[in-house]
């Protein structure tokens, strides 16, 4: 482990800008400046942090991301095709992810892990030379380091949310902690991406300023509160979603929830995915989940909504189309199984793969993305935020305000699903929360599904709860092979070190919901 410590920073954001000292540059060659030229000026400093929100929100949806394998381990998507790993997150019971250097589908971690820190290290760039007293962003620096600021939060909070360990490099790191990081539990990283997400709300409170539709590609762009408002509801969701189990989940900070989601987003955060090409918005993981001939929805999310359909399908079989009289008549059953989700006469996933794959819906809320590849989408809708009150109001409580939420007749619950009211009493609380999730929210965010299923303990047995340091991190590394891991019936053989609690990072089963 002391090898690990020693060199993952060089490892890890190897060809990554770091600003040294912008007074010690030496140009030779003034028409092609070095990247510290590069980056002492202003212009080129200010499109850095404007380029940043983009890179995470395509880093973070990309094809080669935890997105797609997450819904499948989450039991909200089905596909036995094997693209980055969904077959095997999928199969039951649950293996043990693989982790060597040589599985076919490392990159579904290594392409988040590394794509945010290189995030993470490029906001650290420019927030060095705001303060550097040599460069002078003029007017325009309350508005830059607000971005930056909000990209390392953002970052480094998928980070903490999504594997056991991380390490901080940031605008304040110098010696031992630059060259020598110390890898730290997710738990202090996440405190650290909050914090950021803080000072971006700071300073955007304090200052007036736009951030364009240019840079963030929501319609018409926020203003400096709506930016501030925004960086809250990101410290909402990742301080909600960290816990691995019910028992740490119910040990967050609730009240700190409740204090993010009032100061929060006022109506969805939308993201207007604007083309499927280079150089625009895209959002890859909901494609290759909805795209026809590729996942489907998991038969527990439509059984979730009306339980004439079975929650698992252990001999592939076909099931009929719904009935709109009974979904229109029926309190019971959620309406959006008409409006949000298409039946499916037949499927053409591989039988000998598990027939338990096999389901006869697919999502097509937003189906108009599919084929033109442009749509506005939620990337945190108000739902989101409202189940994220209500959760927090029932863990410390409140069940009153809770059901109140949830039976508010102008909520998505009662006017998408017509649904009826909830009980206020923490069991039907909770239970409601959770079809939320699943239904109205299905697919918003990376890894939601994945995040709530294993802080309620429902993940089958076998789960990974987190992932490890990517493979080509450790070989690179030198760490001796069998490397770590997490998931599958019992312990791995493997060299993770100190910190690498096998049955910490893997699900009991203790509550799993088959």
């Amino acid at each position: 482990m002391k090898n690990m410590k020693n060199r993952i920073l060089t490892i890890a954001i190897a060809g990554m800008v770091t600003l040294a000292s912008c007074a010690d540059l030496t140009v030779e060659n003034l028409n092609n400046p070095d990247t510290e030229r590069a980056l002492s000026s202003v212009s080129d400093l200010t499109t850095l942090a404007e380029g940043l929100i983009k890179s995470w929100h395509n880093g973070i949806h990309d094809y080669s991301g935890m997105g797609m394998p997450t819904a499948v381990l989450a039991d909200a998507s089905s596909c036995s095709w094997g693209n980055v790993g969904m077959r095997e997150m999928g199969t039951e019971p649950r293996p043990a992810f693989d982790n060597a250097p040589n599985y076919g589908y490392r990159y579904l971690t290594a392409t988040p892990f590394s794509s945010m820190y290189s995030i993470n290290s490029s906001a650290s760039d420019v927030i060095k030379a705001i303060n550097n007293p040599d460069i002078d962003f003029g007017a325009d620096a309350a508005r830059v380091e607000a971005i930056a600021r909000f990209a390392q939060g953002i970052s480094m909070g998928y980070i903490a949310l999504a594997f056991d360990r991380g390490y901080i490099v940031d605008e304040n790191s110098v010696g031992e902690d630059l060259t020598n990081p110390t890898l730290i539990p997710y738990s202090e990283l996440m405190d650290h991406a909050v914090a950021k997400l803080v000072e971006a709300a700071t300073i955007a409170g304090a200052n007036s300023f736009t951030i364009s539709e240019a840079v963030i590609n929501t319609p018409g762009g926020l203003d400096n509160a709506g930016f501030a408002s925004l960086a809250h509801s990101f410290a909402a969701r990742f301080l909600a979603n960290e816990g691995r189990t019910e028992a740490e989940r119910a040990a967050t900070d609730w009240n700190a929830v409740i204090t993010h989601v009032s100061n929060g987003i006022t109506s969805d955060f939308n993201i207007n995915n604007d083309q499927w090409e280079t150089g625009f918005w895209f959002n890859e993981h909901y494609i290759y989940l909805v795209y026809p001939g590729w996942a489907r929805v998991d038969m527990r999310v439509i059984n979730m909504m009306d339980d004439s359909y079975p929650s698992h399908n252990p001999d592939g079989l076909d099931f009929p189309a719904p009935d709109s009289a009974r979904i229109f008549d029926n309190a019971e059953v959620d309406d959006r199984l008409w409006t949000d989700y298409t039946h499916l006469s037949s499927n053409n996933f591989r039988p000998e793969r598990g027939l338990y794959f096999f389901s006869s819906f697919r999502y097509t809320r937003h189906n108009e993305y599919i084929g033109p590849w442009s749509a506005i989408m939620q990337e945190i809708s108000m739902s989101e935020m409202h189940m994220y009150h209500a959760e927090a109001l029932a863990q410390t409580g409140n069940l009153a305000g809770a059901a109140a939420i949830l039976n508010d007749p102008a909520g998505a619950r009662k006017v998408r699903g017509g649904l009826p009211d909830v009980a206020a009493d923490a069991a039907s609380i909770h239970a409601a929360i959770h079809h939320e999730r699943m239904v109205e929210s299905f697919l918003d965010g990376v890894g939601n599904e994945w995040f709530d299923m294993r802080g309620r303990d429902m993940l089958q047995k076998g789960s990974p709860l987190h992932w490890p340091i990517p493979a080509e991190i450790l070989e690179t590394l030198g760490v001796t092979i069998p490397f770590y891991t997490y998931g599958g019936a019992s312990e791995p053989v493997g060299n993770g070190g100190e910190g690498t609690d096998w049955a910490a990072g893997t699900a009991s089963g203790a509550k799993a919901w088959r």
